[in-house]
């Protein structure tokens, strides 16, 4: 590009062209947030979601799937990881995408109670087995009023 070019760019695109034709080395990256709405709020939030699922702290470690002992210090206000961070944000939606389709005080219930549906698996170890879609696609079908 010739250095006439580069001046009327820069002119028309301000910051942006000045961002683009510099070398990446002097360019600022922005540094990505994890978003974790579900624990950045309160240290406790953690815990309180894990008790409205009605799930022990082994049972809801080995969702997420973490030790035990990070769950409790993530309960305890230790600020998750990325990765954590998602899995807590995917089981949240899950939880709140079943309240819409079942009764929120019978979802922990329902979690650890071997399904048909899931070829007699808890939906729990659906989970864990990372075949999450299962439930996703059970949502759809629920939502829908489609028989399966």
């Amino acid at each position: 590009m010739a250095v006439k070019d580069q001046e009327k760019s820069k002119k028309k695109f301000g910051r942006f062209a000045k961002a683009v034709s510099e070398p990446k080395s002097k360019a600022k990256a922005a540094k990505p947030k994890a978003r974790t709405g579900l624990v950045r709020a309160k240290p406790s939030k953690v815990a309180e979601f894990r008790r409205v699922l009605q799930l022990t702290q082994p049972e809801f470690a080995r969702l997420v799937p973490i030790s035990v002992r990070s769950l409790a210090s993530l309960e305890a206000g230790a600020a998750p990881t990325e990765a954590i961070g998602r899995k807590l944000i995917e089981l949240e939606r899950l939880a709140n995408s079943l309240a819409e389709v079942m009764r929120q005080e019978t979802i922990g219930t329902w979690l650890k109670t071997p399904n048909p549906a899931f070829d007699g698996l808890k939906p729990v170890e659906v989970i864990e087995r990372g075949e999450i879609d299962r439930l996703w696609s059970m949502i759809y079908f629920l939502r829908s009023g489609v028989p399966s």
